[in-house]
């Protein structure tokens, strides 16, 4: 079933709000400003809200002009059908809902996918096991029934 037009927006909205929350979390992380970031990409300060701004799509140089002064870079890979959740020490039921949890590990931001009933439960479980990971995003892929 092909998903509506109001869908596909919320998809890009969803999507791009992770990569966004990173951004922010990397820049943060740097200590830099707005203004240091425009001084570091040679952008301009509207050119930098936008990109900031989910609900703008932003253009792909300026989104790439951005990652490269944040030493940062865009991967693609191909979406996998069942997602692996490797060492997961997570009781499988059926209400348990699946997870993808973007963590700061020291300089970088990755993203795991982990098994629990719900979001509190996903941070404690990465609490938990990781306590100097830092939580940025955590999303509901697949919901229990």
């Amino acid at each position: 079933m092909s998903k509506t037009k109001l869908e596909r927006k919320n998809d890009y909205l969803n999507q791009y709000s992770k990569i966004a929350n990173i951004i922010e979390a990397r820049r943060k992380e740097l200590g830099l400003s707005l203004k240091d970031l425009e001084e570091r990409t040679g952008l301009c300060m509207p050119a930098i809200s936008r990109l900031m701004s989910v609900t703008n799509r932003p253009r792909l140089d300026t989104l790439y002009k951005v990652l490269d002064a944040l030493d940062l870079e865009l991967k693609i890979e191909r979406k996998e059908k069942i997602p692996p959740i490797p060492n997961s020490k997570v009781f499988i039921s059926n209400n348990t809902n699946l997870y993808n949890v973007w963590v700061k590990k020291g300089s970088n931001i990755d993203l795991l996918k982990v098994k629990a009933k719900t979001k509190y439960e996903v941070r404690q479980i990465i609490q938990e096991t990781n306590p100097d990971w830092e939580i940025c995003t955590i999303e509901l892929i697949t919901k229990g029934k």
